[in-house]
């Protein structure tokens, strides 16, 4: 075989094996830190693809009213008839040289007739079209505070998924070495039962402790996967792509105090809702008044007895220009509307008051949470270090049988459940700060 040849095998090999290659690497996300899921998200989320669209369709709504306002047209109409048997009149037979009180039929008119007529017209005065505008713009607006709301209640989803899956995997983990410890105590507590210094029922209860972890770790695990698929379902990870979250947990990283928040979406929502309320009150006032407009109009007609567009035939013109007042009629349906209109907007108005209080107070309350969240994680820390120290301090005195067996159990359990909340302490903590984060990111 020739260099050429084995190099043309070579490159086909290469086209067949990529595709492959590249199908496999996009089997499974890694992800080392909540900002690069965030990323990732607000790329691929259909939640943020349908909010970009509905910022779109909310822009061309505006362009729809800003054309609105002089609100151009221009009906235009081609007319082709063809008089196949034209009307009969009767005209005085005197006129043809006839007798007195005589009539002669005559057939008036001509067969063919084109007509071409061209009517332009703006509005130069349309109050009700400007508050329209003034209606859609603040649409527009509240389109984009809107989808800063479901931006942030996404993210928001998506870090106390992510939260709950580092201190899930951190679980399994310290309960994976927490069995490892019962299986020591299981040994200790066999050996001693078989020298008689322990009952039947201490060995129990090591058999049962073992058990409860055991079922614990398949708990947890269960919960890992199950957190994985909301994880999968918020960032619309398809369902054969495995996610992996690989962020170490640090227990000594420096936990910031003080934190504000100053997050005013839902107030700018509410706002915006009265703004649009009072826009439609003073579009129904404004739709009482009269439009003035420009009008044009342009006719051209052709009569034949031979053909539609008969070159023999002339085209007949004429033209007009003015102005056109144009005044509605009252009636009952725009009073009541106006009537509705003005009611809404009361109800508008005392939803933003007390949407100001509730945001405010919303911002008050995360602070405090994670206020209460790190006192919680202190406290957890505190009692996970007391708690190891008497499980080492009990475990001494049950080797040198000064201690009950159902007190170095309870010890132990004690340990383990201490260093469980020690890790969901600090993970409620960093959630809370992630949140504090994206309120004060996302506004």
């Amino acid at each position: 075989m020739t260099i050429k040849s084995i190099s043309i095998v070579i490159i086909i090999s290469l086209t067949w094996l990529l595709p492959f290659q590249t199908a496999g690497a996009q089997t499974e996300l890694r992800f080392s830190s909540l900002d690069s899921l965030l990323n990732y998200a607000e790329q691929n989320s259909i939640t943020i693809k349908t909010t970009e669209q509905q910022a779109l369709l909310a822009k061309w709504q505006k362009v729809s009213a800003q054309a609105g306002l002089v609100n151009f047209r221009m009906p235009t109409n081609l007319n082709l008839t063809n008089n196949i048997e034209l009307p009969v009149s009767f005209m005085p037979g005197e006129a043809f040289g006839g007798a007195p009180g005589t009539f002669k039929e005559v057939t008036m008119g001509q067969q063919y007739i084109g007509n071409l007529n061209i009517a332009p017209q703006i509005d130069i005065i349309n109050p009700a079209a400007w508050a329209k505008l003034q209606s859609a713009s603040k649409n527009s607006e509240l389109t984009t505070v809107n989808n800063l709301l479901a931006k942030k209640l996404l993210f928001e989803s998506i870090s106390a998924t992510y939260h709950n899956i580092v201190s899930l995997q951190e679980q399994i983990e310290l309960t994976k070495k927490s069995l490892l410890i019962a299986d020591t105590l299981l040994i200790n507590m066999e050996n001693k039962y078989s020298e008689g210094i322990v009952r039947q029922q201490d060995l129990n209860d090591a058999k049962i402790n073992k058990l409860i972890l055991v079922d614990k770790l398949k708990q947890l695990e269960v919960s890992l996967q199950q957190q994985y698929l909301s994880l999968k379902i918020l960032c619309d990870i398809p369902k054969n792509i495995t996610i992996l979250i690989v962020e170490p947990v640090d227990y000594n990283q420096i936990i910031a105090v003080g934190l504000e928040v100053d997050n005013q979406l839902v107030y700018k929502s509410s706002l915006l809702k009265y703004d649009i309320a009072k826009a439609d009150l003073k579009a129904n006032h404004l739709m009482q008044l009269p439009t003035l407009s420009f009008v044009y109009y342009d006719v051209w007609q052709q009569n034949s007895n031979n053909m539609f567009f008969d070159k023999d035939a002339q085209w007949l013109n004429s033209q007009y220009i003015g102005l056109k007042l144009s005044l509605p009629f009252p009636d009952v349906n725009r009073f009541t509307q106006t009537k509705i209109s003005k009611v809404n907007s009361t109800i508008a108005l005392q939803n933003t008051e007390h949407t100001k209080l509730q945001n405010d107070n919303n911002n008050r309350q995360l602070v405090l949470d994670y206020e209460k969240a790190f006192s919680q994680f202190t406290t957890a820390k505190q009692i996970y270090e007391l708690k190891e120290q008497n499980y080492h301090l009990a475990m001494n005195q049950f080797n040198m049988d000064i201690l009950s067996s159902d007190k170095l159990l309870i010890a132990f359990n004690d340990m383990i459940t201490s260093r469980l909340n020690y890790s969901s302490a600090l993970a409620n903590l960093l959630y809370l700060k992630s949140k504090i984060d994206i309120n004060n990111t996302v506004k």
